[in-house]
């Protein structure tokens, strides 16, 4: 079995992988330098695809990480204008989880210690003060067991505990982690347990006992619309907008100035949804589709091959004969893995 990853979307500082810095609006396979050379199929599933401001990171089931993109801050573990195809990064441990922002990523070890590189000039490396770093240092969190989640925004990162508890670093300008500092410097302690969370540009959104309950700015009028919600399954969070699955049924609130809430959509089979900065994706087991702010081509074409960037439909991206195996979205990328039985 192999794997192939196909990109669309922005792509100025070559974060889509394709040896060149032309965004796209139709889904194209990205690239990568292995040790046999350079190729398009992976032996080993991705399992992640994380998504800061100008890089992307690809983490593989086997604990490897590779990135394309800029790293001229350091965000992808070195100190190089950008990386024209993924490489794989040289890391200090092996990686079960990978979040990133605008200019920084974060790393999760397989067992369970968590280290940062990039920039952070509101706290987002969680190392104090310290604003830029090329190596993946490690951060100081407490033994509280499990890392079952890690989660971040523009300029936040909040990790989840097995027992519930929650840490969070970086931005709170808005007061979207707590109330208190605008910026937290170091990991600390959240005053709320989640079950799930979703990170927005000034606000977050935790879930506890399948309620939603949202902390910082709310200027779309999202927190009264959350209260009438029975049941949350799953949660997430574009930059200015909030998108739950209760039951069968996707459901949005927030801005909608480019169609970023989901037109109504009801799940009848097993699917899966990833949410990116202004712009949504719904994988069905052969299709993709998009919705939502497509500016830079993360959206696809649109059917009528009108102008404009908004998508306030599903627009159908992908369509192949190799099965989905999983979506991700970032700030304006999009990203299909498909299982390829055979390299044809």
């Amino acid at each position: 079995m192999t794997y192939r990853v196909y990109a669309c979307g922005s792509n100025g500082n070559f974060q889509l992988g394709l040896d060149d810095n032309e965004d796209r609006s139709r889904l194209q396979c990205a690239q990568f330098q292995t040790e046999e050379g350079r190729t398009t199929y992976l032996n080993v599933r991705p399992i992640k695809i994380a998504c800061g401001g100008n890089h992307t990171l690809v983490l593989l089931e086997n604990g490897q990480v590779f990135g394309a993109g800029s790293s001229r801050h350091g965000q992808l573990a070195c100190f190089q204008e950008y990386l024209p195809v993924f490489r794989k990064l040289d890391l200090p441990v092996k990686v079960k989880d990978v979040v990133a922002g605008w200019n920084y990523t974060v790393f999760i070890s397989a067992d369970d210690e968590v280290y940062t590189c990039g920039q952070g000039f509101t706290g987002e490396l969680g190392l104090g003060k310290t604003h830029l770093e090329a190596l993946p240092t490690k951060i100081v969190l407490p033994d509280n067991g499990r890392i079952v989640k890690a989660g971040s925004s523009l300029h936040n990162v909040v990790i989840q505990f097995e027992n519930g508890e929650l840490y969070g670093f970086g931005n709170n300008k808005k007061g979207q982690l707590l109330d208190g500092p605008k910026v937290l410097w170091i990991p600390t302690k959240l005053p709320m347990h989640a079950c799930d969370f979703a990170l927005a540009r000034d606000f977050a959104v935790f879930l506890s006992d399948g309620r939603p309950l949202l902390q910082g700015k709310d200027q779309h009028g999202i927190a009264e619309r959350l209260q009438a919600v029975n049941h949350v399954d799953r949660i997430w969070a574009m930059w200015s907008s909030v998108h739950l699955l209760s039951g069968r049924q996707l459901v949005s609130y927030g801005n909608n100035s480019h169609g970023q809430l989901a037109p109504a959509t009801t799940v009848d089979k097993p699917l899966k949804i990833a949410i990116g900065s202004e712009h949504g994706l719904l994988a069905e087991e052969f299709k993709v589709f998009a919705w939502g702010w497509g500016e830079h081509g993360n959206c696809g074409e649109h059917q009528t091959r009108k102008a404009g960037v908004t998508f306030d439909y599903m627009n159908e991206i992908y369509t192949e004969r190799h099965a989905v195996a999983d979506v991700f979205a970032g700030c304006a990328t999009s990203w299909v893995v498909a299982q390829c039985s055979e390299n044809v």
